[in-house]
């Protein structure tokens, strides 16, 4: 793009309130730089990223989006060694935006003198998940401050390439301050190898964070051999590790279809006392394992527990009590369950009943004020063929609630 003398000029105006006092002055004339060809404003924009008020760095950091990669990343990869954490963070969130575009530039950088822009290039390479950083990382695990090591395994985990495994293993073994992060790593990359070899060290290691990430890998990694070696030395691990060995468990056993809640010697109390206070991906493995082939007394022990279960659990137990007749008094308490979707859940099963033992349910759910158990009520009604149960329902016809309204009709017409 060719500039006139005019152009220039304006620009020069422009540059000049990149220095004044105001900071919205300073951060329009950042915008401003947009209207001229990015080889004359670069200098200018890494410079607004460096800029004492934040509203002025994120307008830079927005601008240099746009600015071609061969120009913009020379200039802030070396930003990433600056002494100013603010600064440090919206340079490295800038340059991962890059993506792959950025991946040559951040390898040269792991050779940087200055130690905070190797450890941000390793880290921003992981993001990148490109496997042309795998070598250049591998040598960064040994680079002589520890904190790059510990980036650059970091890196390859999330890259996941099989081809960091040997080197992982053998980092993990000739760096202590590295096993963690190579434990980790390894259960990223998913390679069975890799957990094959984490399993001699378990029982192997005092060092409790390592065995942590030991036990999280092998549930990422592992086959079946490493399933069993879990079951079988659970009761052998310190009790601070039966929480995540049960998640691993669960892992695998999701994996490659291990029906976890129906063998013998799973620990059911671990995977309950977990089910308190888990996270969404355990809670998701752990409803997964229970259906209507569980055996009863599995399903029994878990419904004992119910008061601590949460209550996607409790509406997946419903269901896989549905055979059992056993356990038909644990639906019916759930019918007054104050959570909707659990009392609708329960609601829907009493098709399973005898009319005689759902009717004065179905007649007291009616005659309440929960909305979403009033419409299971009406449909069961309708299809276990209650005839006084159209008296139930005939007040509902002048309901304001259209879904509750709408089902009386169809019943009713029915």
């Amino acid at each position: 793009m060719t500039v006139n003398e005019a152009k220039l000029k304006e620009l020069a105006g422009v540059v000049t309130n990149l220095s004044a006092e105001d900071s919205d002055t300073r951060r329009w004339a950042v915008y401003d730089l947009e209207s001229y060809p990015p080889e004359l404003t670069v200098e200018y924009l890494v410079a607004g990223i460096q800029d004492e008020h934040r509203a002025v760095r994120e307008a830079a950091a927005e601008v240099l989006e746009s600015v071609p990669t061969s120009l913009g990343l020379p200039l802030l990869t070396s930003l990433l060694g600056s002494s100013r954490i603010e600064v440090r963070n919206i340079v490295a969130a800038l340059i991962a935006k890059f993506g792959d575009g950025a991946v040559d530039y951040l390898l040269n950088a792991l050779a940087h003198e200055n130690e905070d822009v190797r450890k941000f290039s390793a880290d921003i390479l992981g993001l990148a998940e490109s496997d042309r950083a795998v070598e250049s990382l591998v040598t960064a695990l040994y680079d002589p401050v520890e904190n790059v090591g510990v980036s650059a395994a970091e890196a390859l985990g999330k890259i996941k390439s099989p081809l960091a495994l040997p080197h992982l293993i053998k980092a993990f073994e000739e760096r202590d301050y590295l096993k963690r992060e190579c434990a980790e790593a390894l259960g990223l990359v998913g390679q069975a190898e890799g957990a094959h070899f984490l399993k001699d060290h378990l029982l192997a290691t005092q060092d409790l964070l390592i065995q942590f990430a030991i036990v999280d890998a092998l549930g990422n990694a592992g086959d079946a051999a490493i399933f069993d070696f879990l079951e079988v030395n659970f009761e052998a691990f310190p009790d601070k590790l039966h929480v995540p060995a049960v998640m691993s468990m669960l892992k695998i056993a999701s994996r490659i279809n291990i029906r976890l809640l129906a063998r013998p010697g799973t620990p059911l109390d671990t995977l309950i006392m977990a089910a308190r206070e888990a996270d969404e991906q355990f809670l998701q493995l752990f409803i997964e394992q229970i259906d209507e082939e569980l055996p009863a007394e599995v399903l029994a022990r878990l419904i004992h527990a119910h008061g601590q279960l949460n209550s996607r659990v409790l509406v997946a137990l419903i269901k896989a009590g549905r055979p059992h007749a056993e356990l038909r008094q644990f639906t019916l308490e759930m019918v007054e369950h104050s959570d909707d979707w659990v009392a609708y859940t329960a609601i829907e099963q009493l098709v399973d009943f005898e009319p005689a033992a759902a009717r004065a349910v179905l007649k007291q759910v009616l005659a309440g004020d929960r909305n979403l158990p009033q419409l299971a009520a009406m449909k069961v009604v309708n299809r276990l063929g209650l005839p006084e149960g159209k008296d139930w329902i005939a007040p509902f016809l002048e309901s304001e609630d259209d879904d509750l309204r709408a089902m009386a009709e169809q019943v009713l017409e029915g």
